[in-house]
């Protein structure tokens, strides 16, 4: 039988249809009703504006030529649908708006809310820990919350996402669910669990260098684009301060990169103190999440490395809510973080240490990812930078440069439009009216009545 397998397979390889045509022999004639091969969907975006590469000035009047999920050229003025043959045509009508790439945020958490208390944060004791069906339940929770935060991160302008910390599976369950497009949301990355120093059960508990080679390797298994670890703890615990020691032992954060490098995966060190970030830097990560307290000496390891900042300023809008009713220690504490984080962010950036942005939405509100651009600005980065930060330097934190981050030919077309130039005032990307992700349209406003044509840019 297997003899007889082996020649009809051979048979189906040698006797090509040339040698026999339909309605000889009994083979049957090709069905008159047969659907014909699908055409190419075409979409011409006509951008009254065109920020293409962030950093570079605006254009003006240019059509971008979307084939099916991606940009396949740019014309200058306004491309007549007529003018494609042999595809299903469409025009967006942005004339009166500003066009540019989908926004990326490198620090979120989908399945956190506003403020709420994160599951992955460093414990205390181990019977906090959450065991069979209650850890399951919670898992089917933070998946409902984080369909929603996702479909709302989309819709303001955020295409591409890092989600850096969800206990449980259901993080990947969205990203794959957005994926093959049964969610609406952006492109996620994951790191899964975030690596902590512990001995308890946790999924990113680990102590001494096999444990955390272990835990590495149980992130990449269950799903990971990424590794994140707890360089140092939370801001508000006293290991998270500016003087802490670094949480990890240096042959656990060398054992946690080497295993994440060997796998071609990044890492990401959640890191406020200064020594924290120092260690994290040694040890090889890829970028430094939060960098409060980033010191002065740390911008050659930056370099070394070619390590990213991602800083989160965001979460000062908590800070400046709760340092009202703030006492003793914490107060002091609080007043620390206000008046270095800007700063060392921004000495940093002046550095040459390239920023990415991330708004630590979860923490923040999700939505309102581009307020994070907005506070760059205020502390003096170009808004130019600011969106390149959110654009291009995306990009490159995740290694996909080839594909999104500016609007190009060959590039993934994920595009965004807003009313106003927000080169020249970045509350613009706060308002954003227009979503395309992977060449379908996600959102698609009236334009803004923030749209001012003939305005900067013009």
């Amino acid at each position: 039988m297997k003899r007889l397998s082996l020649m009809l397979a051979a048979c189906a390889t040698i006797c090509s249809p040339a040698l026999a045509h339909p309605g000889e022999f009994g083979l049957p004639a090709p069905d008159a009703g047969a659907e014909a091969p699908a055409r190419d969907k075409v979409m011409l975006i006509q951008a009254g504006w065109l920020l293409a590469v962030p950093g570079s000035a605006p254009q003006r009047e240019r059509t971008i030529v979307v084939r099916n999920d991606r940009i396949e050229r740019i014309d200058a003025g306004y491309t007549l649908p007529q003018t494609i043959t042999n595809a299903d045509v469409g025009v967006v009508d942005l004339k009166n708006r500003y066009v540019l790439p989908g926004l990326m945020d490198m620090h979120v958490h989908l399945s956190m809310n506003s403020g709420g208390q994160a599951a992955f944060q460093i414990r205390g004791v181990a019977d906090e820990i959450e065991a069979g069906s209650a850890a399951q339940r919670r898992d089917v929770t933070q998946l409902v919350d984080s369909i929603e935060n996702a479909r709302k991160t989309l819709l303001a302008g955020y295409t591409t996402v890092r989600d850096v910390g969800s206990d449980g599976w259901h993080i990947v369950a969205l990203r794959e669910a957005i994926a093959t497009g049964k969610l609406e949301g952006p492109r996620i990355l994951t790191s899964v669990a975030t690596l902590y120093p512990g001995s308890d059960n946790g999924s990113g508990a680990c102590s001494g260098v096999e444990s955390c080679r272990r835990a590495t390797r149980r992130q990449i298994d269950m799903g990971a684009d990424l590794i994140k670890i707890y360089a140092s703890c939370s801001g508000s615990r006293p290991c998270g301060r500016q003087d802490a020691p670094p949480t990890f032992l240096d042959d656990e954060l060398r054992a946690i990169v080497e295993t994440a490098h060997s796998r071609q995966l990044r890492v990401a060190a959640h890191a406020h103190g200064e020594a924290a970030i120092r260690a994290a830097l040694n040890a090889g990560v890829d970028s430094i999440e939060h960098g409060s307290f980033t010191p002065p000496d740390a911008i050659a390891l930056f370099r070394k490395n070619g390590a990213f900042l991602v800083p989160t300023l965001s979460v000062q809008d908590n800070i400046r809510k709760d340092i009202v009713t703030a006492k003793g220690s914490m107060l002091a504490v609080m007043q620390n973080f206000l008046a270095k984080h800007g700063p060392r962010m921004m000495a940093a950036y002046r550095a040459g240490v390239p920023i990415a942005a991330g708004s630590d939405a979860g923490i923040g509100v999700h939505g309102n990812n581009a307020r994070e651009l907005e506070l760059y600005v205020k502390e003096g980065m170009p808004a130019a930078d600011a969106i390149r930060a959110a654009t291009v330097n995306g990009a490159r934190v995740i290694g996909r440069e080839a594909d999104l981050g500016t609007i190009e030919a060959g590039k993934i077309a994920d595009i965004i439009a807003v009313g106003i130039d927000p080169t020249v005032d970045i509350t613009a990307l706060q308002h954003v009216s227009f979503v395309m992700k992977d060449g379908t349209i996600f959102r698609d406003d009236p334009a803004s009545p923030r749209a001012a044509p003939g305005a900067a840019g013009q």
